[in-house]
């Protein structure tokens, strides 16, 4: 079974009413990633650079990865108004930094969150102590959490001896095998929604597993996928901001007005799944945009979804203030 993602969101951009890419403001875009990729100033070293990420290359990195990916999701909370961050180092971090920033002090601490029996054993306020922000602030779903945490442990112990790099053996370098491991043994990884009386397969956090395994070992070890350009883009909350920011993306009056009203989208929802397909589909077209640059100008390097994903995600962090008036949707939910 291979994961259907591109095919099942271009369905539903076929059949969208609330969102539409812009096929003519992709070239733009494709430009401006062209020219970073062009000027090595967007590799696949992204990853790396960051500070809170492993920079050993082994199956404790692994595992690391494995327990961040399996809590990265939903960092907002609609009834907290103070703002959940964690301080390591002198650093206030936020979002999924804060995530990588409490796992590390946890670690520091002596929790050893890459040993699955140790993860297994943690109990509901170990856990919510060890994501705990600064001034007390909390991440909503502690609960889902916790669960997703259990169940993780649980399974890489019981059918993989307790190390995810077997789950990374067992697909053989293709990174659509793995995809298919995660989302058959893994539930809380599972991303799928029903549009139209159809399946649509998005699985964001799963393919941000691979992705973050790939940009890790830069492409080669462990994370030496051969058809690592057959991911998508996650899609999140915030990537299709910047999309709708670009132009690439156009969201219906009625849609602009519900995000600006700061009302919640449920999970499932058709302009929810509408959003989601679209920025899949849209990233997918400025990657296909940006090769045809290359290979024009006969340019021979990286560019896949994760790449753009990775811009774009970033883009909106270093430009967070002149995109404050650009609407994004809330969801709360353990799939983004």
């Amino acid at each position: 079974m291979v994961l259907q993602i591109l095919s099942t969101c271009q369905k539903v951009v076929n059949e969208s009413k609330d969102v539409q890419i812009i096929s003519s403001n992709i070239p733009k875009l494709a430009l401006k990633i062209y020219t970073l990729i062009e000027e090595d100033k967007l590799t696949l070293d992204e990853f790396k650079k960051c500070p809170l990420h492993p920079k050993n290359e082994d199956e404790d990195a692994i595992n690391w990865i494995f327990i961040v990916d399996s809590l990265n999701y939903c960092f907002f909370d609609p009834n907290n108004k103070s703002h959940w961050s964690v301080t390591w180092k002198n650093e206030k971090h936020t979002g999924y930094f804060g995530l990588c920033a409490a796992i590390n002090r946890a670690i520091e601490k002596g929790i050893n969150m890459t040993d699955m029996k140790t993860c297994l054993e943690l109990t509901r306020n170990q856990l919510d102590e060890i994501l705990l922000g600064d001034d007390g602030t909390t991440l909503p779903l502690l609960q889902e959490r916790y669960l997703c945490l259990q169940q993780s442990a649980d399974v890489l112990l019981k059918k993989y001896k307790g190390s995810f790099v077997n789950c990374i053996l067992e697909s053989n370098r293709s990174a659509q095998k793995l995809l298919e491991i995660i989302s058959e043994n893994f539930f809380h990884f599972r991303d799928e929604s029903i549009y139209n009386n159809q399946t649509v397969a998005i699985y964001k956090r799963a393919q941000i597993l691979i992705a973050d395994i790939w940009s890790s070992f830069r492409g080669s070890g462990f994370g030496e996928f051969h058809d690592i350009d057959t991911l998508t883009m996650f899609a999140d909350y915030r990537v299709p901001q910047v999309l709708l920011y670009f132009g690439v993306l156009k969201y219906s009056d009625n849609l602009k007005d519900t995000l600006k009203q700061g009302i919640l989208l449920e999970h499932g929802a058709p302009e929810e799944v509408e959003i989601r397909a679209a920025s899949i589909v849209a990233v997918n077209d400025v990657v296909n945009e940006v090769k045809k640059l290359m290979a024009n100008k006969n340019v021979h390097k990286i560019c896949n979804s994760i790449m753009v994903d990775t811009y774009l995600w970033g883009y909106r962090r270093e430009n967070a203030a002149m995109l404050e008036d650009t609407p994004y949707h809330k969801t709360l939910n353990i799939y983004y």
